[in-house]
């Protein structure tokens, strides 16, 4: 299709061939940008520091900028609105071809940050404070890759990675209670038959004249919902207690 100015009217050979080399300009300034986008892809593969990566995402933009301002020609003010024009198109291609590596270094520091809570947590009951360190971890890189001439963010980022500590949080806290439930579980079975041995002792006492007889005495408890069984045997004198774990009868 051919080239019209305002009202209809067709351009002039200048115009045309403005519109040409700003063309060129912007092929040629893109390529160089996008070999300079390849280091950052390969920043992020590699797994390097990503502190600077907004850092270089600006620079590559700013370089392509100059690159484009030092080629554009003096002219009309309809040639320097078509190569201004084409200037912000130029920014904004360059932010394109940037932004997949962004996003995977947005990935590879919500990972990171997910295997240093998870290291962190081993061994502890209370994850907040690991889940809290974690988070700010993230926002601190996360903020080091947003380019300045970008909109971007990484909200979405970071709620995933809240999102999954928060089931690894609700998880070590029923395994923390299922602890908790089964110690109990324990203890009160432990002293319930050591009531039973103090009986049995009683018993032996009352009836043997306290002295040691033959008497062999036993009792058994298992804890309400729970496989724990626990045995003891009081006989000549000495108790023995048995801890065992049996599968609910009532099970399929």
């Amino acid at each position: 299709a051919s080239l019209r100015l305002r009202g209809g009217a067709e351009p002039s050979e200048e115009v045309l061939q403005a519109t040409f080399a700003c063309n060129r300009l912007f092929a040629s300034c893109l390529a160089d940008a996008n070999a300079e986008v390849s280091m950052l892809r390969k920043m992020v593969a590699n797994a390097e520091d990503l502190s600077g990566f907004a850092d270089k995402a600006d620079a590559i933009i700013s370089n392509a900028e100059e690159k484009f301002a030092a080629g554009t020609p003096s002219g009309s003010q309809e040639i320097a609105e078509l190569f201004a024009g084409k200037k912000a198109e130029l920014v904004e291609a360059v932010l394109t071809s940037i932004e997949p590596s962004f996003v995977r270094a947005l990935s590879a520091l919500k990972e990171t940050c997910l295997e240093a809570f998870k290291a962190s947590a081993v061994g502890q009951d209370d994850l907040s404070e690991a889940m809290s360190s974690a988070e700010a971890t993230f926002v601190r890189g996360a903020k080091a890759c947003v380019p300045a001439r970008s909109t971007w963010g990484y909200k979405t980022e970071r709620a995933g990675l809240v999102s999954v500590m928060e089931v690894v949080k609700m998880q070590a806290k029923k395994a923390a209670q299922a602890k908790q439930t089964a110690q109990q579980q324990i203890n009160t079975a432990m002293n319930y038959l050591q009531l039973q041995s103090q009986q049995m002792q009683q018993i032996q006492q009352q009836y043997a004249g306290g002295q040691g007889g033959k008497w062999s005495v036993g009792a058994a408890y298992r804890p309400p919902e729970s496989n724990i069984n626990l045995s003891g045997t009081y006989q000549q004198g000495r108790a023995n207690f048995q801890l065992s774990m049996v599968p609910d009868e009532g099970a399929a």
